[in-house]
């Protein structure tokens, strides 16, 4: 059995495992695994913001927000609306579309299929990896991921504070990577193996 749910890494200075939370969320929203461990390097941790407002004006956070998700048929267009979705509810700028990193994305996604969840990322499988990573692995379809998965990232937020590492960065982690402010692109990646979709989201 793989991995099911939400992952997510972030990377540092130096290499820096933040969080690596095994079969944490099954599709169906349960927890499922029994914790994450957490693995540091010589750099210093990655910090979120939580995901507070970026905006101006009488824009104001919503995060019990539900927005319907976009469904194109296109898997990578979908994604970064629907990634974008949620950063518009917090009033942060949406990212763009990062065409030369999805080949990278869709390498990452098969390769953790068979070598676990962001393997291809820390191993740097190929050039252009991000600076952090969120990922869905064994999901039942793209639809899925889109819908469901990515939804449930943004529903762990936001962090009780603006400094968010160890423990709390595997209870808010993909929150804080997608409503993190200084990422400005983003790289979705698929892979569906024996009817099983994982997929991958590198921001930059």
């Amino acid at each position: 059995m793989g991995e099911v749910g939400l992952i997510k890494y972030t990377r540092g200075c130096n290499l820096v495992i933040a969080a690596c939370t095994m079969a944490c969320v099954s599709n169906s929203g349960s927890p499922t695994g029994t914790g994450g461990q957490t693995a540091a390097g010589t750099g210093g941790q990655s910090t979120g913001t939580g995901g507070q407002s970026g905006g101006a004006g009488s824009c104001a956070p919503n995060y019990a927000c539900t927005p319907t998700a976009p469904s194109s048929g296109d898997y990578y267009a979908d994604c970064v609306a629907r990634v974008n979705q949620f950063r518009a509810c917090v009033c942060l700028p949406p990212l763009v579309r990062w065409n030369d990193g999805e080949s990278c994305a869709d390498q990452d996604a098969a390769y953790d299929v068979a070598n676990g969840a962001h393997a291809g990322f820390i191993a740097g499988i190929c050039p252009v990896e991000g600076s952090a990573q969120d990922e869905c692995p064994g999901w039942g379809s793209a639809t899925q991921v889109i819908s469901q998965c990515l939804q449930q990232m943004f529903a762990e937020g936001p962090p009780p504070t603006a400094t968010c590492t160890g423990a709390c960065y595997q209870m808010h982690g993909h929150f804080i990577n997608m409503t993190n402010p200084r990422y400005t692109k983003i790289a979705c990646g698929i892979a569906t193996v024996n009817g099983k979709v994982t997929a991958v989201q590198d921001l930059q």
